[in-house]
């Protein structure tokens, strides 16, 4: 944490620690993943609680792969196990109800292949150009909500994970030539007699981990204020790689003076065989393609995933349910950048090219649609126009009716309000007109509750 953050581990009452030590196998023609977890959770409901549900989204199909889980203990007791939502979650049964304010300690030993060349989905779980991606790789406590658990799942073209804001610290076995990469920081780096290497890693409070690894990897690197900047590329896109690191060196410095500080030390960009890209805390992916002829959407690309530091790491929702809040504020966020970097005639340029160009689009073709709903409930064509585009355009016109000041101070209000937690959309609607003093009923209903 940089210093003016450190003591924001204090914001999260109980949050789940999890203890992970993984083992990474490389050599044979399908790479697979290793894991001990311990997993401490505290029951911040007002329930008793009879099972704690994990997540295994390496089994949701798109993933190309297969979580076994060995051994599952409860206090060092076998468990009885309750798998939902396809194999993608796992309800672990307590030998005696959990009461609220109370800890449990769960003990988790399990298996995981890794796709080669996993063209589903966003690619995020995959072995491909000698790059190792494990997004969602271990087993994470799913969000318990109004006296259930909450086991969506969203269809490929959506982001999986709704999470809560937890502690890591991890500690990663692997070939000793391999470059990783994580969410969180590096404490210790230590050489095995096997020739492996031992990496530990610990994490502010974050609301994932993603690991990413290759022996391929260079990296430089810059500060902005205390935090670390590193970018990761392969040697022949080392001139793009250095373009991406001053990207979000001057993105973390926009946003940081926009909406406020970011809490981390470190910030990784990282070259990877995803599409488009991709955002977890404290880390982005960026498309390697675009790395081979970097553009000018590949910096929009860079800025738009910088803002989600702020609007899903910082400010967490329920991206199956509820996508269009992060996505949406996100996508509008990339204004600043553009506004802080090149002044306001580039940023208008930019916001109708990337942003409001692929709603327009849809609305002239007589088609519409609802901004508040789940994943599943558009088609990808009408996800990226509704939830990108669409809901950009409801923030974008909240700045024009209120004026940039007036914006700026509820953003910085919502950060503070939700920081680290769970926003819904009425808690910025609420925020909105506390500090606006204004009634935004209509403007929501008219961009966000409705097709017209």
């Amino acid at each position: 944490m940089v210093p003016a953050s450190a003591d924001d581990v204090d914001l999260v009452a109980n949050p789940t620690i999890y203890h992970i030590r993984a083992r990474l196998f490389l050599g044979a023609s399908q790479p697979r993943i290793q894991v001990d977890q311990t997993t401490y959770y505290t029951n911040r409901s007002g329930d008793h609680l009879d099972r704690i549900y994990f997540r295994l989204f390496p089994n949701k199909p798109s993933f190309g792969s297969e979580l076994v889980l060995a051994q599952v203990q409860v206090e060092e007791r076998d468990a009885t196990l309750d798998y939902q939502s396809e194999r993608t979650a796992v309800g672990v049964a307590l030998p005696t109800s959990l009461a609220p304010g109370k800890t449990v300690e769960i003990q988790m030993k399990y298996n995981a292949t890794v796709p080669v060349d996993n063209a589903r989905g966003y690619g995020t779980y995959n072995y491909q150009d000698g790059i190792l991606l494990l997004s969602n790789f271990f087993a994470g406590v799913a969000v318990y909500e109004a006296g259930g658990w909450n086991l969506a799942l969203a269809p490929d073209y959506g982001d999986p994970v709704f999470a809560e804001t937890s502690l890591f610290w991890v500690e990663v076995t692997a070939p000793q030539d391999l470059v990783l990469v994580s969410s969180g920081s590096n404490l210790a780096k230590v050489k095995n007699d096997d020739g492996t290497v031992t990496w530990t890693l610990v994490s502010g409070p974050m609301r994932d981990l993603m690991l990413v690894g290759s022996s391929r990897f260079e990296s430089d690197s810059l500060a902005v204020g205390h935090i670390r900047v590193n970018s990761y590329f392969v040697p022949e896109h080392r001139e793009a790689g250095k373009k991406m690191l001053q990207f979000a060196r001057d993105a973390l410095r926009a946003y940081q003076e926009s909406f406020g500080t970011y809490p981390f030390a470190e910030f990784d960009v990282v070259e990877a065989p995803v599409s488009g890209g991709m955002e977890y805390p404290g880390l982005i992916l960026l498309d390697s393609k675009q790395y081979a002829t970097p553009g000018e959407y590949l910096e929009f690309v860079t800025a738009h995933e910088v803002a989600h530091q702020w609007w899903y790491s910082l400010v967490g929702n329920d991206q199956v349910n509820q996508p269009w809040l992060d996505e949406g504020l996100t996508n509008f966020s990339v204004v600043y950048y553009y506004e802080h970097v090149y002044g306001p005639d580039r940023a208008r340029l930019a916001f109708d090219n990337y942003v409001a160009a692929r709603y327009l689009r849809l609305k002239a073709s007589g088609v519409d649609a609802v901004v508040n709903q789940p994943v599943s409930a558009f088609t990808p064509e009408l996800y990226s126009a509704i939830v990108y585009g669409k809901a950009a355009l409801f923030f974008q016109e909240v700045r024009t009716e209120l004026g940039d000041e007036t914006f700026l101070a509820i953003l910085r209000a919502y950060l503070n309000d939700r920081r680290y937690g769970i926003a819904r959309p009425e808690d910025w609607l609420r925020v909105a007109e506390q500090v606006s003093g204004q009634d935004l009923t209509g403007l929501y209903s008219r961009w966000i509750l409705e097709a017209n």
